[in-house]
């Protein structure tokens, strides 16, 4: 007897796309958020080249990596708190010093990548690709690759807005209540703080478009050998932004859709653990800064603030060893606090820290400090506060906040990634991103009005004298 088997063979499939990532920062922080970002779409079935200073050491079969590394030092442990101890040198730093420092490295960077053997391949020789994504940060180097292939483009940014990042998708960046990365201000900010919050906002919107945007376009059009439309509109033609922010902890912004949060996508498929009745405190200054160079009177006045808790201490130091090290201090930040419910103080030393540590304090669950005041009495004043069950509670009740969202982040992000090169771009920026700064303000429109009224006032100041003066001819 012959038997028949039907077989049923129930076929799943995907859209895969083939998605073209440059990130060319050499900043390890920046690149432990997008990493599991990248594995997350490979792993989803997208075939995902990446260009970076920090290669996949396994990769995933659909990842291909493509290693910038020896064509510029990578930014990790590189700064030294000893050098802005002062307070007034180490407020200069976060502006003046940091805006020349990071324009000389941007456009030499700039200039070894165009011109590398590793980017040769991707300039002269365009590789089907159905999106591109590529950083948005202090750089816009990778713009004029972004134009040669003429695809749909997704951008990331790790931290918050930089100020010119919010009008490029025609989202508000009004001085008046939106603060700046760099300074301890949220959207509640005095006059003064306005005042200071305007200027710094004017003079970085500046110095990037003269210093960098300008410069960098020079060096593209030379290196591609035709004119490019302004790097700043490439940009500002991005699909969409992921950004790694949440409003629970980084402040409400008005943004269009094309602005999407996703804070703590990093933290993809991480569980927190329990732990032990005392628990224990994690200080680190994260993967840019040395802790291991602060000043000699600052660690003494942390470690003797730490000997006297009955926590255990996890440092990342970077030296051998610490002298005088408590007991309870063993060696080895803020989105990852939040997302575990633990209270943080935050000590301020440079960049977005300051705003971080702004917005972390106002939030609840996090005590702000700046190093240049850190002593002995201020830094166990707010470790103690930190150690208080308000503030566990009011970090708990921030770490539920933050978590509950429609989706989890990286789902959110993989999402948009996968609509952009479904539909070839989306339109989703602000239309405010095409007008002049005369037009957005509505000068024209105003000035026009005025004309209005004016011709309207005059008109009638005209007839009145006129007939005063006709009544005057009659009567006489």
């Amino acid at each position: 007897m012959n038997c028949l088997f039907i077989l049923s063979v129930i076929i799943t499939t995907c859209e895969c796309y083939r998605i073209f990532c440059l990130l060319p920062y050499p900043g390890k922080s920046h690149h432990m958020v997008f990493e599991p970002l990248l594995d997350e779409l490979a792993r989803r079935g997208h075939n995902v080249t990446t260009v970076s200073f920090f290669p996949a050491p396994n990769p995933h079969p659909n990842r291909r990596e493509v290693s910038l590394v020896g064509l510029a030092d990578l930014s990790i442990e590189v700064i030294d708190l000893s050098t802005i101890d002062n307070p007034f040198f180490g407020e200069t730093l976060s502006h003046l010093s940091t805006a020349t420092e990071l324009a000389k490295l941007n456009l030499v960077l700039c200039e070894k990548l165009l011109y590398s053997d590793v980017l040769k391949e991707f300039i002269e020789v365009k590789e089907d690709y159905d999106v591109i994504i590529v950083e948005h940060f202090t750089s816009d180097c990778m713009m004029g690759l972004v134009h040669n292939y003429g695809l749909p483009s997704v951008g990331l940014s790790s931290c918050a807005f930089l100020p010119w990042t919010p009008s490029r998708l025609g989202a508000p960046d009004n001085p008046s209540y939106v603060p700046g990365m760099t300074l301890p201000f949220t959207d509640d900010m005095t006059f003064f703080e306005r005042l200071q919050n305007t200027l710094i906002h004017i003079f970085y919107k500046w110095w990037f478009e003269i210093f960098i945007r300008w410069e960098e376009q020079r060096l593209l059009e030379r290196r591609l050998g035709h004119t490019l439309p302004l790097l700043s509109e490439i940009a500002g033609n991005a699909s969409v932004v992921l950004v790694n922010t949440h409003h629970t902890l980084n402040g409400v912004r008005v943004m269009p859709p094309a602005f999407v949060e996703v804070g703590g996508i990093h933290l993809h498929n991480r569980t927190v653990q329990p732990l032990t009745e005392d628990g224990f405190i994690l200080f680190s200054f994260g993967t840019l800064i040395r802790g291991s160079t602060l000043p000699s009177q600052r660690l003494t006045a942390i470690l003797k603030v730490f000997a006297g808790l009955s926590q255990r201490v996890v440092w990342k130091w970077e030296n051998e060893q610490i002298e005088n090290l408590p007991p309870n201090v063993r060696l080895l930040s803020l989105t990852e606090a939040v997302s575990a419910g633990v209270p943080t103080v935050a000590v301020a030393v440079l960049g977005d820290q300051f705003g971080n540590a702004a917005h972390a304090q106002r939030a609840g669950g996090s005590h702000r400090l700046v190093l240049s005041h850190l002593d002995e009495a201020s830094f166990g004043a707010a470790v103690r506060l930190i150690l208080t069950d308000e503030k566990r509670s009011e970090a708990k009740l921030l770490s539920q906040k933050w978590r509950d969202r429609p989706l989890p982040p990286m789902d959110t992000a993989v999402f948009y990634i996968e609509q952009t090169a479904r539909y070839g771009g989306l339109e989703m920026s602000s239309r405010a991103r095409k007008l002049n700064a005369f037009q957005l303000a509505l000068f024209d429109v105003i000035a026009l009005l005025v004309c209005v009224v004016g011709t309207i006032i005059a008109s009638t100041v005209y007839a009145w004298r006129k007939l005063k003066r006709v009544r005057k001819e009659k009567s006489s």
